[in-house]
């Protein structure tokens, strides 16, 4: 049945080039091209796929915008000042509700206004 991580999910967005960039800038995250409107942003074992809107079937322009929680060892605080560094704004943080206890949040946006939480047990 299900094991005990996610290896990938698929998320639409307008524009690949710019995706990349700040998935790599801002999170981190590697890149792979996986061919003409496709790419995978890597981080530790599991990846995102990333689809150009419209461009395949997994794709559909009706696609609602994702919302995406990573897990990060590094101090909340540090985030929060790269976040500043890198020019994107913290629209929301505090206390959430973790898949296994209380963990501090910070609340951004990607350049496709997916909804991406950074936290820390």
């Amino acid at each position: 049945m299900v094991r005990a991580m996610i290896d990938h999910i698929g998320v639409a967005v307008s524009d690949i080039d710019r995706s990349i960039e700040f998935y790599e800038r801002v999170l981190g995250m590697r890149t792979e091209r996986m061919g003409e409107g496709r790419a995978a942003l890597l981080f530790g074992q599991q990846k995102i796929h990333l689809d150009l809107a419209g461009a395949t079937a997994m794709s559909s322009e009706k696609r609602m915008p994702a919302h995406i929680c990573f897990i990060t060892e590094t101090p909340i605080s540090e985030v929060a000042a790269h976040l500043e560094e890198c020019g994107v704004p913290v629209r929301m943080q505090g206390p959430r509700v973790g898949a296994i206890g209380t963990i501090q949040s910070l609340y951004i946006d990607d350049p496709d206004q997916h909804s991406i939480e950074i936290s820390t047990y």
